[in-house]
């Protein structure tokens, strides 16, 4: 045990010294309110502590606002009184000057509101139209696409004039249905 403690103290005096800690001390005289030396154990300063000299502080907005507040509400009032003729008063009058606005709007949104019931009407009729689960074809020569070997008897290339004109009249009476229906309304 004995060697392996010369081994640590010889290592440990290799090793730098630590620099010394800096000791903090928490007096009000360190924080330079108090000058440059503290003074709190000596007897030649007892009783003689250096304060800040008073400082003359502003009363601040808030104050001058609320002072500002009384003759501005006194003013809004004298304002809002009808004259001693029993007309209304001028601020009212100034409000009033733009009463037309709100007819205005009033007749704008009658107008919107008549689109959009005139909009949702038409929504619903074509949507309440009862639909066939065939799918309209964009191009009927669809049909006759196809391989020509191997065709089943039957099954082969058809003459698409009468199908043609089958679809044209079912979407014919559909658009003179829906227009007959919106001539009702």
């Amino acid at each position: 045990m004995i060697p392996l403690r010369r081994k640590a103290v010889q290592a440990a005096g290799r090793l730098p010294a630590a620099a010394p800690l800096k000791t903090r001390q928490y007096s009000t005289a360190h924080h330079g309110k108090g000058g440059d030396e503290a003074h709190h154990g000596s007897t030649e300063h007892a009783g003689h502590e250096h304060h800040a000299p008073p400082q003359a502080e502003s009363l601040g907005a808030g104050f001058f606002v609320c002072l500002a507040a009384v003759p501005l509400s006194i003013g809004v009032y004298t304002i809002s009184r009808p004259d001693v003729d029993g007309k209304a008063a001028s601020f009212s009058r100034f409000i009033d000057g733009y009463s037309y606005y709100q007819d205005k709007w009033a007749a704008s949104n009658n107008l919107h509101t008549a689109a959009i019931e005139q909009a949702a009407y038409y929504k619903n009729l074509d949507r309440s139209a009862t639909g066939t689960k065939h799918v309209d074809l964009r191009f009927p020569e669809i049909f006759n696409t196809g391989s020509p070997y191997n065709v089943v008897a039957g099954q082969g290339a058809r003459g698409l004039d009468e199908m043609v004109a089958h679809y044209q009249k079912l979407n014919a009476d559909e658009v003179e249905r829906k227009a007959k229906i919106a001539a009702d309304q």
